[in-house]
């Protein structure tokens, strides 16, 4: 991909690790969920919620981990 060459990246990825890498990102920086379905283009939010789902586990485990530590 022209983009990966560009950032010198060598490694094979798809569209679709580039999508999740920057929802994850974005939803990482607090970006509402509305706006990254809006982005990806879901028709549903529902969609966007079950590709962020595992990411918001890992941030509620972490978050419960400093509560409690």
């Amino acid at each position: 991909m022209i983009i990966a060459n560009d950032a010198g990246i060598e490694e094979h990825f798809t569209t679709y690790t580039i999508r999740h890498s920057w929802a994850t990102i974005t939803k990482f920086m607090g970006i509402p969920t509305e706006v990254i379905s809006d982005g990806l283009g879901h028709n549903s939010l529902k969609t966007t919620q079950i590709h962020l789902k595992g990411f918001t586990n890992h941030v509620l485990d972490e978050a419960n981990e400093m509560v409690v530590s």
